[in-house]
């Protein structure tokens, strides 16, 4: 498989400085950060991420929806036909890609667009077979019936995945779904 690497993208200040504003609860000024990010690097994805998640937390499923398939389409035209590139995470500059399809995957999944879910998460998982992020946690939970608030109540302790409690549980169940995890996965 091909291994892709992002370009460098000179946003990255910028955006660090949206997240204060966001911690600071300037939240119109964050948006407007945003959007003017957008304008000027339509394919540097974290403040569509940033955007979405505002917009969840407001209560506006629908520009939350909007904004992450924007995210979405750009990730089509940074990586146009490539469903076979490797995306490693340990490169920085590939994150904001990854983070954009993890976000819409448990955006779906929490909607309970299950199909849809899962497609975009093995899409990741296949792209970033090391799973650094931990993808596969999250599809094995959609195959064994969780939903997204479940999974947290289970695995996420002071705010923070239980990665132990997680290995185990994936060693015991992944094997159930051999569709979807390869025995070298386990």
């Amino acid at each position: 498989m091909e291994e892709f690497t992002d370009r460098e993208r000179e946003l990255r200040g910028e955006f660090e400085k949206a997240k204060r504003l966001f911690e600071e609860g300037k939240v119109q000024e964050v948006k407007n950060l945003c959007l003017k990010m957008i304008r000027e690097d339509p394919h540097y994805l974290e403040p569509y991420i940033l955007l979405h998640e505002i917009y969840e937390m407001e209560g506006d499923l629908k520009s939350a929806e909007k904004v992450i398939e924007e995210a979405l389409s750009k990730i089509e035209e940074i990586l146009p036909g490539k469903d076979s590139l490797l995306i490693p995470w340990s490169r920085p500059q590939n994150r904001h890609i990854l983070r954009a399809l993890i976000t819409a995957g448990t955006f779906y999944w929490e909607l309970g667009e299950i199909d849809r879910a899962l497609e975009i998460l093995r899409k990741v998982y296949r792209m970033n077979p090391k799973d650094e992020p931990g993808v596969r946690f999250y599809i094995l939970a959609i195959l064994e019936g969780m939903s997204l608030q479940e999974y947290e109540q289970v695995f996420v302790k002071e705010g923070k995945p239980d990665l132990e409690d997680l290995e185990r549980w994936f060693r015991k169940h992944s094997p159930e779904h051999p569709d979807y995890f390869q025995s070298t996965d386990v």
